[in-house]
Parts: structure tokens; sequence; C-alpha cells
């Protein structure tokens, strides 16, 4: 069903990152970044440009956390907080698979990477709108067969419907059109 169709890929929704940290940032400078660009994750990159890891809320969550065992906020650097990145996104990627990697892990967004280098990031709701996009690709595709087929689309495929139609039939005409043969 979906084979003849061009599925969207990561490319389709990349989205710029609004910002990126070093490793070597002020955790709560970085925090700052987060809620001052409402960021549900930032990438770290070191000094040449390559992505290691991803700073998320959940590891910013960790700060408040250790303050009730410690009392205090915790300082510290990007690098001693951030997630390792264990998975990202190449831009041709599809809807599938890209949906695949969010279900098997808890980042809000992926980072996109081609040849080496941060090109942006998709976010699970960019993926809801791909699926909203196939969606519509989809329903496109069915009413274009449903056009070219004209009312063949719309003959009985059962016995049962034949019946049925036969038997709430009207006059002959009605049949005509339900059934679509003219002898």
């Amino acid at each position: 069903m979906l084979e003849d169709l061009s599925l969207p890929t990561a490319r389709d929704w990349v989205a710029p990152c609004p910002f990126d940290l070093s490793p070597d940032d002020d955790l709560h400078a970085a925090l700052d970044q987060m809620v001052k660009h409402r960021a549900s994750a930032a990438p770290v990159l070191d000094g040449a440009g390559r992505l290691v890891g991803m700073l998320t809320e959940k590891d910013c969550l960790r700060v408040l956390s250790s303050a009730a065992y410690e009392g205090d906020l915790q300082e510290g650097t990007v690098a001693d907080f951030h997630s390792a990145v264990a998975m990202s996104i190449e831009p041709g990627m599809d809807l599938f698979r890209v949906a695949e990697l969010f279900l098997s892990n808890n980042f809000p967004v992926l980072p996109v990477v081609e040849n080496g280098r941060l090109i942006g990031q998709v976010s699970r709701q960019s993926v809801l709108e791909g699926i909203q996009t196939l969606r519509g690709a989809l329903e496109e595709r069915q009413k274009r067969f449903e056009a070219e087929a004209g009312h063949q689309a719309d003959r009985p495929r059962s016995i049962e419907s034949m019946q049925r139609i036969v038997a709430n039939a009207r006059n002959r005409d009605q049949l005509v059109r339900q059934i679509g043969r003219k002898h």
C-alpha cells in the first residue's frame, strides 16, 4: 500500500537548533538558555563542532533532585550533566524509522546529522506533522484511485453486499447504479 508513495523524511521537518552548548558551559547558564528558548533539549558540540551529547530537560531536573539530598543546587558544567547521544537521525530517514527511534528512547528531540555535522533537530511534534502529511497523501491517493475507477470502486465486494443491494433497490436504475452493469 505504501510502496508507491513518497514517504516524508526527516529532511522535510528538520528545524535549526536555536542554540547549541559547549561541554565547558556553566550548567546554570545553559539552563537559562533552555528556559529563554523554551527548548526541551539542546545539542552539545565539542570544539570541532561535532555532536557529543544533548542537554535535556530531564538532565536539568537531576540538578533539582540532587538539591533535595544535598541541600543546594549543584554547580558544574554541561559536561557534568548532559546525556550522551546514542542515536541521531540522518536527513533521509523516513517517517517510520524516525518514529521508531523516538519510541525507543526518552529524548524529546533528536539531532539530525549529515556527514558528521549537526544540521538541526527533529522533535516528536515534527513527527506528528509528518503523520498528518502522510495521512493527507494517503487520502489524496485514495481519491485519485476512486476517480480513476469511477463507479467500479463502489461495486459490492461480497455476496452478502450484493444481496443487500438487490434487496434494497427500489428500481432497476438504482440497481444498475449500485452494481454498475447495464444489460
